[in-house]
């Protein structure tokens, strides 16, 4: 077999696996993670085949699913890798038995061929069930305790989810958080953030009546919710306080948390 037969052969290959178990498991994978677990599993296939150690092979999907996933139980790893050989099975055998059916000479281009075709196929269904999920997820707390972190100022108070609050930036596309002026500062607020050296910008939206407003926006130094650090979450800057809470929060900010 040609080297780079066999580097893309493994590596369609575990993609579609590593997928199907993210799709059964409803887990969620980092482009950087996955990338590393491809890598991974493909480097110590090579190096077991050849120093003659393929029996050891079984073991590179415990190393992988490692890699990719997130650290959890001891229950849930159990369940990724019984699904990941599962699905090796699976695979490797409906593609014979298709082949079979159809008289088909299934050479390696062929095979190749055939795995792109279920790639892209197992993509799309794992980027549905991603949007899907997270239309399913709900709020599970209303109130939150949150930190910004402004250059050398810090702010606390409670954050209020308020779930018919989806406000976007439209240049970043990034959730937005509000915050009174107050908080931040008494004088101006494009001085303040200046002395901070943080940089802002404004972005439209509408009120009730549809009368379109501009509200400023900028990214903290950093933000953390339930002393969990959350990134690409913008700030609004507006002019009144709130009751009983002291920011207000977009839905999609605490949905992982």
């Amino acid at each position: 077999m040609y080297l780079d037969l066999f580097i893309i052969q493994n590596l369609i290959y575990d993609y579609l696996i590593l997928n199907g178990v993210a799709i059964l498991t409803e887990e969620r994978m980092k482009l950087s993670r996955l990338s590393l677990g491809l890598l991974s599993s493909l480097v110590l296939s090579a190096m077991l085949f050849m120093i003659d150690f393929t029996a050891l092979a079984g073991g590179v999907p415990i190393v992988v699913l490692l890699i990719v996933f997130s650290k959890g139980n001891l229950k849930g790893f159990i369940t990724k890798t019984l699904y990941f050989y599962c699905l090796s099975f699976i695979l490797s055998g409906s593609i014979y038995t298709i082949s079979h059916f159809i008289k088909f000479d299934l050479t390696i281009v062929p095979y190749i061929c055939v795995l792109m075709v279920l790639s892209f196929v197992v993509t799309l269904i794992y980027i549905l069930k991603v949007r899907w999920l997270n239309s399913q997820q709900l709020i599970d707390q209303f109130i939150y305790e949150v930190r910004i972190f402004c250059g050398s100022t810090e702010l606390k108070g409670s954050g209020f989810v308020d779930t018919g609050n989806h406000l976007t930036d439209e240049k970043t596309a990034l959730p937005i958080m509000m915050v009174p002026k107050e908080m931040l500062c008494l004088g101006e607020i494009e001085e303040f953030l200046n002395r901070q050296s943080i940089s802002s910008w404004s972005t439209g939206y509408s009120v009730i009546n549809d009368d379109q407003q501009r509200l400023l926006v900028f990214k903290p130094t950093l933000l953390l919710i339930n002393d969990k650090v959350i990134q690409n979450v913008l700030i609004g800057v507006v002019e009144n306080q709130f009751y009983e809470y002291d920011f207000l929060l977009q839905p999609s900010i605490v949905r992982s948390i």
